[in-house]
């Protein structure tokens, strides 16, 4: 159920692109497309500042509910809670501070007057949801913790049509870059509330978050789950979103814009994805019971999963993705070339990590695989900005690839390997 609703909601977003992309490049132009991508790159970066504590919170709810404990959720949940609120409020003062003081035309490499005194005020439309999403995404952890996924899924894509009406009443109004971020990051933020409301209010009202269960001790062991996430996502977040970044920084804005067209284009293929990460908390759950069976069985069928899914969906999107630019975009990119291919195979590398992720963010696996991660990724970013030095598209995207299969892939591989060959190895 889980699968198949996050396959709903990214259907629901692929159709706000195919409605949103169009309407908003060509109507922002080039470089204030380019501009809105970067910023959502930055912005992401910083929705992981959360410093892990979001994922730490799934997993120790994973772990309660494979002990029937309501009470160690509770304690989770409202140290969870608390935590992310101070975590959110502490980002936003900082920038608010910091805002005046920021060259944001020569931060982002905008050229025109009009894109850079929209980027500041964006940008900070852009930081306040994402302060504001941090305490109140604690709903999305425990539905994802309980495999209850679907329903964060289901809210999650009302906000996508809440954000869809937004775009379309924003470029109609001609309203400008700071009120089309409004409408985009706001309407996920107003999912998230009644989603809290419903859930603390009606479907688990004992987990509703409160000071009288905020514990020192297990606020501390939280954060040191959670700081092992932290470096993931780090890592994961200069593999899958510093591209635009780079492009920006080293080439310039208007350059952005074709390359996160594609990239958008080619994100429809990530299906896979969205498979295995209820696997996570399920995998873990079965660990906690003892059901290493089930565990073992159950990853060797998402390894596989992801591997197929991602050949058919990369394969596919690269025949069709020279309609879908020109269509999306009006931009005639031409026969098959080596920046389309290295996005296909970028939609397959996507999925086998997500299955590995799945796997190996155990207690007993994760911190050689964050090794094996975090090496990969690090390598991909210097051969990217390499790439982007010497002004090539195409380079940045295989920088990418290129890294994860000469550090990754094979030793992750035989990680994962090992670890459901022995008996009890997910808990060794």
């Amino acid at each position: 159920m889980n699968g198949a609703t996050s396959v709903l909601a990214k259907l629901i977003v692929l159709a706000t692109a195919v409605i949103s992309v169009p309407l908003t490049y060509r109507y922002l132009g080039d470089e204030r497309y380019g501009l809105w991508m970067t910023i959502t790159s930055v912005v992401i970066f910083l929705g992981f500042a959360d410093f892990g504590i979001g994922n730490g919170l799934t997993a120790s709810i994973a772990a309660a509910h494979g002990r029937d404990s309501k009470d160690v959720a509770r304690r989770e949940v409202s140290c969870g809670f608390y935590l992310l609120l101070l975590i959110g409020t502490a980002l936003a003062a900082v920038f608010l501070v910091l805002y005046r003081s920021i060259p944001w035309a020569l931060l982002y490499g905008t050229k025109t007057t009009l894109a850079g005194a929209e980027a500041g005020p964006a940008t900070a439309v852009l930081i306040i949801c994402t302060a504001l999403s941090m305490p109140l995404g604690t709903v999305l952890r425990i539905q994802l913790g309980y495999q209850e996924g679907f329903v964060g899924d289901l809210w999650n894509a009302g906000g996508n049509v809440l954000a869809l009406a937004g775009i379309m009443l924003s470029t109609r109004l001609h309203g400008g870059l700071p009120l089309l971020v409004c409408a985009v990051a706001g309407a996920p933020v107003l999912a998230t509330t009644a989603n809290c409301l419903v859930q603390f209010f009606v479907v688990r009202p004992w987990l509703l978050p409160k000071l009288e269960f905020f514990e020192a001790k297990t606020a501390l062991r939280l954060a040191a789950t959670g700081s092992l996430f932290f470096l993931q996502q780090c890592f994961g977040l200069i593999y899958y979103v510093s591209d635009n970044i780079v492009i920006s920084r080293m080439m310039g804005a208007q350059h952005v814009a074709r390359y996160a067209v594609l990239q958008r284009i080619f994100s429809i293929g990530l299906v896979a994805q969205y498979f295995m990460v209820p696997l996570w908390p399920a995998i873990g759950e079965a660990v906690v019971r003892g059901d290493f069976a089930w565990a073992r069985r159950t990853a060797r069928r998402a390894v596989i999963f992801s591997l197929v899914i991602g050949l058919f969906c990369g394969t596919v999107l690269l025949l069709l993705s020279r309609t879908l630019m020109k269509r999306w975009s009006g931009v005639d990119v031409g026969p098959i070339d080596g920046l389309r291919v290295g996005f296909a195979l970028w939609v397959v590398l996507v999925g086998f990590i997500a299955a590995m992720n799945a796997i190996l963010n155990q207690p007993a696996t994760m911190r050689l695989h964050l090794l094996f991660f975090g090496s990969a990724s690090i390598a991909s970013l210097v051969l990217k900005v390499i790439a982007a030095h010497y002004g090539s598209l195409t380079g940045v995207i295989w920088s990418t690839t290129a890294a994860f299969v000469l550090i990754y892939i094979i030793p992750s591989s035989r990680l994962a390997l090992r670890s459901l060959s022995a008996e009890g190895g997910l808990s060794a």
